[in-house]
């Protein structure tokens, strides 16, 4: 017994040595399209930062990469195979071994992030960031840093995390958000249906949308039955010019060989619309505003009743404001001649 306690305390008394398994080594961040090397070095900066401030991971120092990569004349470029990486993993005694990437896109930028297991050869984490400008690199950085380690430890004590928080605003939610809105102006502008009530012999249509509201300048497909085949058949496409309570009016061009009767039906064909941008109001950064326009107009374009376009039919204005949790978005919806067709008024907890 007495053998068994001395070893007991030896034990517990002798320093706790490092852990190989929870060793990382930052092989390269790699510059890529049309963002610099200084940005590349900033994002290399900050990953390590990161890692390195909330302490549950050993990381290889880059003077110790640097000599073992020329030592095994590796590249350092990047673009090391999945063999090399898992290699230099193991001669710099590194469980995993990272590698990521900036890369310009457009104003944004794309910050990816990929790390191999040494013991398994295995990818072990992977994934991109977007941000939406040179400024976010830091906190986008930080971003990824804290997810690679959630998915390689798993979750750490309250506190060692924050959440995925680039600026004063969370990425992922502001797409979520995006998405929100190109929904509900879908909402506001559906597909609709009316009918022709008379058509004139130089190409004018009276016409009727019952409860519907469409708007002055909207397209139209004129569909209806054939007079030869009986089939029914599209037979030309109408411009609206005019809409008041009694009624609308407006051009038509006819396809060849038909003739538009009265009763003939008229469906909307998708909206020409676009977002330019957004203003960032109290509150709100430049650089969500611009986030945000940039979703926005994405998903607007994935909604079957809009097709965003250069030379639009309808165009979106409008302010984000207000801090991190509690934003407002406002959005109006202006046609060609300036006249606001639609508003919009939506909370956001981004």
């Amino acid at each position: 017994m007495p053998l068994l306690l001395a070893l007991m305390l030896a034990q517990a008394q002798a320093p706790a040595s490092p852990a190989k398994d929870v060793t990382l080594a930052i092989a390269s961040v790699d510059a890529r399209g049309g963002a610099t090397a200084e940005q590349a070095a900033e994002m290399n900066e900050a990953l390590t930062a990161q890692l390195v401030s909330d302490g549950r991971m050993r990381i290889v120092e880059r003077q110790q990469i640097a000599k073992v990569m020329k030592e095994q004349a590796l590249s350092q470029s990047g673009l090391m195979s999945d063999e090399a990486q898992v290699k230099l993993a193991q001669l710099l005694g590194a469980r995993w071994i990272a590698v990521a990437a900036l890369q310009g896109s457009g104003r944004s930028l794309l910050l990816s992030l990929r790390a191999m297991d040494s013991s398994t050869a295995q990818i072990a984490f992977a994934e991109t960031l977007k941000v939406g400008s040179g400024e976010q690199i830091d906190a986008g950085s930080r971003q990824l840093a804290r997810k690679m380690e959630e998915k390689l430890l798993g979750k750490g004590a309250p506190g060692t995390a924050s959440n995925e928080v680039v600026g004063d605003f969370d990425v992922g939610q502001v797409k979520d958000a995006a998405k929100g809105l190109a929904r509900s102006l879908g909402m506001r502008f559906p597909r609709i249906v009316g009918r022709v009530v008379d058509a004139l012999p130089n190409g004018t249509l009276s016409c009727s949308f019952g409860n519907a509201q469409p708007f002055a300048g909207q397209f139209f497909e004129v569909t209806g039955r054939d007079e030869v085949t009986e089939q029914e058949v599209m037979k030309g496409y109408f411009l609206l010019g005019a809409v008041s309570r009694t009624g609308c009016s407006g051009k038509v061009k006819t396809e060849r060989g038909q003739n538009i009767n009265a009763g003939d039906s008229l469906n909307s064909v998708a909206l020409k619309i676009n977002l330019e941008s957004l203003e960032p109001g109290a509150g709100a950064q430049p650089e969500l505003a611009r986030l945000l326009a940039d979703e926005t107009r994405s998903a607007l374009d994935a909604q079957p009743q809009f097709q965003v376009a250069n030379d639009p039919q309808l165009t979106v204005i409008g302010r984000v404001s207000g801090p991190r949790g509690n934003r407002s978005v406002e959005l109006q919806v202006v046609d060609k001649k300036g006249n606001v067709v639609q508003k919009v008024d939506l909370p956001g907890a981004f």
